[in-house]
């Protein structure tokens, strides 16, 4: 069986994605036939090295590799590729719309409004909305992942300037209830979840340096939970993926307050597979090495 392993692109998880794709590259390179293609340009360039495979391993994190763009390319040629397919990617990467969506659940999740970048845009416009919330808060792109483009806001003089830099990276951005309390995740394998993760970081709250750098974060797997509170946890997060729709593995990002009520945040159609990464831990601790993992996908995605 000859894989292509798409990875790089242009987005801001670029270097994430080259991990992830020589990480799975090492996994599974004795048993498959691979294909290493570096996107690096219009996708459609790649498209004789793609159709000369059996399968693309989207090993892309971010942009257009989550957001559906290359999914609708790769089912318009009818290319078979791992993880969730484009009308799931585009709405899991839409944070404000999967967050709709877990309302509709009856998942609970942090107080937030939507701003949209304009030509006139003015900050000003939006301080009544924001006054309703009490430090700390958060600001943060719509569309992005990795935590880029994410301020914890304590006080008014931090508002702006976070906004102007979420604006860095997306045209819309939240303005989201900051929710004290524990950082927990989790895994979404095929029709079953993985272990309940817990993060805990040594920074004030789960950032880049955090999730890929060795030392910075602990990790609890299975997190310590009453078994009904896991169980329940569990199952909001599977109604998420299978309302968006979402296919072969997701990973799904909750918080929980000291009175044990927890908030979805966001889903990951692409979570990453470095060696630090939430997806391969919690595999591991339900008896999946990472070799298993990769397989797993593989054979989902056939």
């Amino acid at each position: 069986m000859k894989i292509a392993i798409l990875y790089g692109g242009i987005s801001s998880e670029n270097k994430i994605s080259i991990k992830t794709a020589f990480a799975i590259a090492e996994a599974i390179s004795k048993k498959f036939d691979i294909e290493m293609i570096h996107l690096n340009g219009h996708i459609s360039a790649y498209l004789k090295k793609m159709l000369s495979s059996d399968l693309v391993i989207n090993a892309l994190h971010g942009g257009d590799g989550e957001d559906g763009t290359i999914q609708a390319y790769l089912d318009l040629h009818h290319i078979p590729y791992t993880g969730s397919g484009a009308k799931a990617s585009k709405i899991s990467m839409d944070k404000n719309h999967s967050k709709i969506i877990a309302q509709s659940l009856n998942i609970s999740t942090p107080k937030w409004f939507l701003i949209k970048r304009s030509k006139d845009f003015d900050i000003k416009l939006h301080y009544s909305n924001i006054s309703k919330f009490d430090f700390p808060f958060v600001v943060k792109p719509s569309d992005e992942g990795s935590t880029h483009g994410l301020t914890i806001i304590q006080k008014n003089d931090d508002i702006e300037k976070a906004i102007i830099r979420a604006f860095e990276f997306s045209d819309e951005i939240l303005v989201e209830k900051f929710i004290s309390g524990r950082e927990l995740t989790i895994g979404i394998l095929g029709d079953k979840t993985l272990p309940i993760v817990e993060i805990k970081p040594s920074h004030d709250h789960y950032d880049y340096d955090c999730k890929y750098k060795e030392g910075l974060s602990d990790y609890v797997v299975p997190a310590q939970l009453s078994d009904s509170l896991g169980e329940k946890i569990s199952e909001d997060a599977m109604n998420i993926h299978e309302a968006l729709g979402c296919r072969h593995y997701s990973r799904v990002d909750f918080r929980i307050n000291d009175n044990d009520e927890y908030y979805f945040l966001e889903i990951n159609t692409l979570p990453g597979m470095t060696s630090t990464s939430l997806l391969p831990k919690a595999a591991k601790a339900a008896g999946l090495d990472f070799i298993d993992l990769i397989q797993t996908i593989i054979n989902m995605a056939k």
